[in-house]
């Protein structure tokens, strides 16, 4: 099944820079083969639901491996059946062209 999403990852109870989490959850994601766009407070993403699932997993334990001993991960997904969306652009980028319309 074919799935897009947003994953927010929250190291707890370490320093408060969270850069060297997220940077290591950057390059699981580059290494998954999903299609995703980091920004400010997670990362959107497509792709299969079981690569999703796998990534998200190795995500967390990323986290807890380098050194904080918790975290939070939410992850919204949504799936359709009435198109193929794998092959659409994504929403941004509609509402861009859209915008651009407007001019």
């Amino acid at each position: 099944m074919f799935v897009s999403g947003e994953i927010q990852i929250v190291p707890i109870g370490s320093e408060a820079s969270f850069t060297r989490y997220i940077a290591e959850v950057k390059s699981i994601l580059n290494d998954s083969g999903l299609q995703h766009t980091m920004h400010d407070s997670g990362t959107n993403f497509q792709g299969d639901y079981a690569l999703v699932s796998q990534v998200v997993q190795r995500c967390m334990e990323s986290v807890l491996e380098n050194g904080a001993p918790r975290v939070l991960c939410y992850v919204k997904l949504g799936a359709r059946t009435d198109k193929d969306y794998s092959k659409e652009i994504s929403a941004a980028e509609k509402v861009q062209r859209y915008l651009d319309t407007k001019k």
